[in-house]
C-alpha cells in the first residue's frame, strides 16, 4: 500500500471505529517499506499526510486503540501520540470555555449567535476531542455586528481594527475568535442574493442546540448545515487548499444528521449554487475514501469517481490551505509588489492546478479573484 491508502485506511478506522484490517500489521503499518518511520513503528510519510491534513487526533487515536498496531509501536512514540492528544482535549476545554463565556455574555445582551463549524462540527465525531482544533466562529450577522463587538471588546485581550472581509476577528480567553456578519462571500450578485436567502433561514430557523457546560450554544439548522460545511470546504478548496479535516467535518455532519436532512431542499441549495459538479467530486471522496454510506450522501454519483481521484490528489499534496506546497519564491516587501505576487505567483498557479479538473470553476475562480485584486490596488493606492 502507498503511504496515501494507508492513510485513508487509518482514517477510516478512526471515523467509524472499525479497526484497519486492510492495513495489515506487518510491522509498516500495511506501508511498502520504503518510507522511514522516524522511530514511531509508523512509516514517517504517512505521519506527515496526518500533520498535514490536520488529522492526527484521529490517525494517532486509531492506532493507539489497535492491539496489533500498538505492538509496532516503540514506547515513546505511543508516548508522543498520547501527549498530543492530551494537549489537544485540553485546547478543546480552552475554546468551549471562551465559546461558553462569549455566547453567555452576548445573551446577556439579547444578541443571538450561532456556532458555525470548529466545535460544533466536532460534535459529530465519535470523540469530539480527536478533531484538531481551530478557533471559533460565530455568525452574528451585518446588522448586530458592531453591537456584539462593543459587548465582547471589554472581554477580549486584543481586537483587530477593521472587518476582515466577512468576519472581524478577536483574542479571548486564549482562544481565537470570528465574529461573523457573512457567512460566505458568493462570487456573482446573483449567487449572493440566493446564499442570502439560505443564510437568513438557516441561521434562523430550526437550529440544533448543544450543551455546552450548562451553556446552550446554537448550530445551523441541518440541512442548510450540510450546504454550508460543503461550501466552506470547496471555496477553500479553490482559493488555496483544504485538510481531510474539513472534509471530515462535512462527511460526519451528513453522516450524524442523515435522519434529519431534507435531501430534495439541500440538493435545490447545490443547484441554486451552480455546484453540482463539484458537490459530486467531493461525494466521492467521501463515500470511497472516507467511508459514508452511499444512502448518507444526496446526490451521490459514481460516475463522478474518475474525476474526484484528480482532487483527492491534490487535496493530500497540499493539505490544511495548501500548506503542503511551499512557493519557490519569498512573497515581496513592497505593498504593490506584494499584492502582484499574490495575483500572479499564488493565484494564477492556483488556475493552472485546478484548470484540469474543473475548468468552469477554475477560470471562474481566478477571474473573480484577479478582479477583485486589481480593484483593491486602485483603492489602496489613490487613498495615498
Amino acid at each position: 500500500m502507498t503511504a496515501e491508502q494507508t492513510y485513508l485506511a487509518w482514517m477510516r478506522a478512526a471515523l467509524w471505529g472499525e479497526m484497519a484490517d486492510q492495513v495489515g500489521h506487518d510491522g509498516n503499518g500495511g506501508h511498502d517499506g520504503n518510507g522511514d518511520d522516524g522511530g514511531t513503528g509508523v512509516p514517517k510519510d504517512v505521519l506527515a499526510i496526518a500533520n498535514r491534513q490536520k488529522t492526527r487526533g484521529l490517525v494517532f487515536d486509531a492506532l493507539l486503540r489497535d492491539a496489533g498496531q500498538q505492538a509496532g509501536l516503540p514506547e515513546e512514540s505511543k508516548s508522543r501520540m498520547r501527549e498530543f492528544l492530551l494537549q489537544n482535549f485540553n485546547t478543546h476545554r480552552i475554546l468551549d470555555a471562551a465559546l461558553m463565556r462569549i455566547v453567555t455574555a452576548l445573551r446577556e445582551a439579547g444578541i443571538p449567535a450561532v456556532l458555525l463549524k470548529g466545535q460544533g462540527a466536532a460534535r459529530s465525531y465519535p470523540n469530539p476531542s480527536l478533531r484538531e482544533c481551530g478557533d471559533i466562529d460565530l455568525y452574528i450577522g451585518p446588522e448586530r455586528l458592531e453591537e456584539a463587538l462593543h459587548v465582547l471588546t471589554p472581554l477580549a485581550s486584543s481586537v483587530d481594527d477593521q472587518l476582515q472581509g466577512k468576519h472581524w476577528g478577536l483574542q479571548l480567553g486564549g482562544a481565537e475568535i470570528e465574529l461573523h456578519q457573512h457567512s460566505m462571500l458568493p462570487e456573482t450578485r446573483r449567487l449572493t442574493r440566493f446564499y442570502r436567502a439560505l443564510e437568513a433561514e438557516g441561521f434562523t430557523r430550526g437550529l440544533v442546540p448543544l450543551d455546552f457546560g450548562g451553556v446552550r450554544v446554537d448550530t445551523p439548522e441541518p440541512t442548510f448545515n450540510a450546504f454550508y460545511l460543503f461550501y466552506h470546504v470547496w471555496h477553500h478548496f479553490l482559493q488555496g487548499g483544504i485538510g481531510f479535516r474539513q472534509l471530515c467535518d462535512w462527511t460526519l455532519h451528513l453522516h450524524a444528521h442523515a435522519g434529519d436532512i431534507d435531501r430534495e431542499r439541500l440538493l435545490r441549495m447545490v443547484k441554486g449554487m451552480r455546484l453540482q459538479g463539484p458537490w459530486q467530486l467531493f461525494c466521492c471522496i467521501a463515500v470511497h475514501d472516507l467511508g459514508l454510506p452511499a444512502a448518507e450522501c444526496p446526490g451521490y454519483d459514481p460516475a463522478a469517481l474518475a474525476r474526484s481521484r484528480k482532487v483527492l490528489a491534490l487535496i493530500l499534496a497540499e493539505g490544511n490551505f495548501g500548506r503542503g506546497i511551499s512557493l519557490r519564491s519569498k512573497r515581496p516587501e513592497g505593498y504593490l509588489g506584494g499584492k502582484l505576487y499574490t495575483l500572479f505567483a499564488m493565484h494564477l498557479r492556483r488556475f493552472c492546478r485546478l484548470l484540469p479538473i474543473v475548468p468552469r470553476e477554475a477560470a471562474q475562480n481566478f477571474v473573480s479573484l484577479f478582479a477583485g485584486g486589481i480593484r483593491q490596488i486602485l483603492k489602496d493606492l489613490f487613498k495615498r
